[in-house]
């Protein structure tokens, strides 16, 4: 029983500290089977598309990295509605900073993924996703 107790507690800890970078990559993990089961796509064809989808995904977060690593820092503020005028500023600037380079990135992924996959895929794989998963 001891050791079972002394497991669970390492495998909290583990889980409490465990690295953004690992939860992202789980979360992008989940959002690429998502998308892969929903368009379909014969074996060979996926096999193709998961490394593009997988860097786009990637590129996608990093891009939006630096304005959620700001939202968390502030979460306290937020949360307790005590942010100031600096802070709604810079996390407002964050957002518009991140919403004016998104379309850029998708239209070059989604030319990047018409090299793979059908327009129609194409198009479906990136309302895909954009889809809230959870």
């Amino acid at each position: 029983m001891k050791h079972f107790m002394l497991l669970a507690a390492m495998s909290l800890c583990l889980a409490v500290i465990m690295p953004t970078s690992a939860q992202a990559g789980k979360k992008r993990d989940a959002r690429v089977a998502y998308v892969l089961k929903n368009l379909r796509l014969k074996a060979d064809v996926q096999a193709k598309f998961k490394p593009v989808l997988e860097a786009y995904l990637k590129e996608l977060s990093d891009l939006k990295d630096p304005y959620k690593k700001l939202k968390d820092d502030l979460q306290d503020a937020i949360d307790a509605n005590k942010l100031t005028a600096a802070q709604c500023d810079q996390l407002f600037e964050a957002k518009q900073k991140q919403e004016e380079k998104e379309p850029a990135l998708n239209r070059k992924w989604y030319a990047k993924f018409k090299t793979v996959i059908t327009a129609q895929q194409a198009y479906k794989a990136m309302k895909l996703s954009d889809d809230k998963l959870e």
